[in-house]
């Protein structure tokens, strides 16, 4: 059984809450729904690995760095959605396209990913999550992550 992530923009927790009522989360269509600007993050945890990420982005260390907060969930095997912290949405928006490629070689090292990644097959996702950071802080929103078993 795996974990299901999908991160998603949203201008307020409310209406990242009501997410936890759609079938299959952000990324899954849904015709009674606003569509939602997501983007599907399966095997990309947000409380320790995008924190390590947002770690190698910044040079902060992983221990200073606030964690996501969760903001709701549905029974034992979700899902749940988690608020990432203003601090990793800006390191996600600030990521410059020409240092991705050398963030994703540092962070498919870490242990988190049982050296089980490259990172040509991170980058894809590095360059949706951080296309989505900018939107959301152009926006003015906050990113959230919706996670289920």
């Amino acid at each position: 059984m795996g974990v299901l992530f999908d991160y998603f923009r949203a201008p307020d927790t409310s209406t990242a809450a009501a997410v936890l009522e759609r079938v299959g989360g952000p990324t899954t269509p849904d015709p009674d729904a606003p569509v939602l600007d997501a983007v599907a993050g399966k095997g990309f945890e947000p409380e320790v690995m995008m924190v390590t990420l947002q770690s190698l982005l910044t040079g902060i260390p992983y221990e200073e760095l606030p964690d996501g907060e969760l903001l709701a969930m549905e029974g034992e095997d979700g899902p749940w959605i988690v608020q990432l912290s203003k601090e990793l949405r800006d390191a996600l928006a600030d990521a410059q396209p020409s240092r991705l490629s050398a963030v994703a070689e540092q962070w498919v090292r870490t242990e988190e990913f049982w050296d089980q990644a490259t990172a040509t097959g991170v980058l894809p996702f590095l360059d949706e999550v951080t296309a989505l950071a900018r939107r959301a802080r152009q926006a003015d929103e906050r990113l959230y992550c919706w996670m289920c078993l």
